[in-house]
């Protein structure tokens, strides 16, 4: 029955979410978690991990200019670099 569903079959509340992933992804994550409740984390909290790993690698010992260029304080930055 999944595969007769149009846009138009939808109720408002998730039409928004099928304009932003399309029909095929929404009907995927339909079949996957239906039902349920999913959390799906904000930007910032989803590339953290990957931002800590970028400042680790250009770490040069100038905990400003990292602190500057990733728009964090230099407390971040050590607190970053030294953990391990």
């Amino acid at each position: 029955m999944l595969d007769n569903l149009t846009i138009n079959d939808l109720p408002d509340g998730v039409v928004d979410v099928v304009e932003v992933i399309g029909m095929d992804a929404f009907k995927s994550l339909v079949k996957f978690a239906g039902g349920s409740n999913l959390y799906i984390p904000n930007e910032s909290s989803l590339v953290k991990g990957a931002r800590n790993r970028m400042i680790r690698e250009s770490f040069d010992g100038d905990y400003k200019k990292v602190s500057r260029k990733f728009g964090i304080s230099t407390a971040q930055v050590r607190n970053i670099v030294n953990y391990k």
